[in-house]
């Protein structure tokens, strides 16, 4: 699995104070945004907005990210999240997944508890295999990609662009890492996200815990 952050609104705490302060003040938002508040009196504004519940706010901070080399069980998952959630995703209809296009074989995600079983595994690949011969006689038959693909599994890799803003991101991490029972792939998708965020926005790193 890989994770980047391609783009994201330049400075949150700013973002976040300018539409806030604009609901209650006579100036209007541009006027704001040329101010210069103190970054602690920000901040201290941004955690009364979440702590109160007033989400609405952070709608007006978003991210992009590229996802690759992930199953179609997480895109399943991830995609029963669309508020605030807009997703791009590698179509298996104009992506072949025929052997000569793939190395001999298409990529594919396997959970560790059948990596670490060596009986597991091996019923795993033969299984894949098997699958990649029954494509490529279809598509061999003349069957376009887009019915030729129904045999594929949901151990299928896919790639995606999503784009979430705060509250969105919040919401899909409190549900995938915070509430114990989520799957392990999407949980460290979702880490690895808020990872990146905080990077760019230390002051949220309390905002965004690990599972209970």
């Amino acid at each position: 699995m890989e994770v980047k952050l391609l783009t994201a609104t330049p400075d949150f705490l700013k973002v976040i104070w300018v539409a806030a302060r604009t609901c209650k003040s006579h100036k209007t938002p541009y006027e704001l945004w040329q101010e210069e508040p103190l970054e602690a009196d920000m901040l201290r504004l941004a955690r009364n907005i979440i702590n109160s519940g007033h989400l609405s706010i952070l709608e007006h901070c978003t991210m992009t990210f590229a996802v690759s080399g992930v199953s179609r069980a997480l895109l399943a998952q991830y995609t029963r999240h669309r508020i605030g959630v807009s997703i791009s995703v590698q179509s298996q209809r104009a992506v072949s997944e025929s052997s000569q296009k793939n190395k001999g074989i298409f990529e594919y995600i396997m959970p560790d508890s059948i990596k670490d079983n060596e009986d597991a595994k091996q019923v795993f690949e033969n299984e894949i295999k098997r699958i990649q011969e029954c494509y490529d006689a279809l598509k061999a038959m003349g069957i376009k990609n887009e019915d030729a693909r129904f045999i594929l599994p949901n151990a299928a890799s896919t790639n995606f662009v999503t784009t979430l803003n705060l509250r969105s991101l919040m919401d899909v991490y409190q549900k995938r890492v915070v509430v114990p029972g989520a799957q392990w792939e999407i949980k460290q998708m979702l880490k690895r996200m808020a990872e990146l965020v905080v990077q760019r926005e230390p002051w949220l790193s309390e905002f965004f815990k690990d599972e209970g």
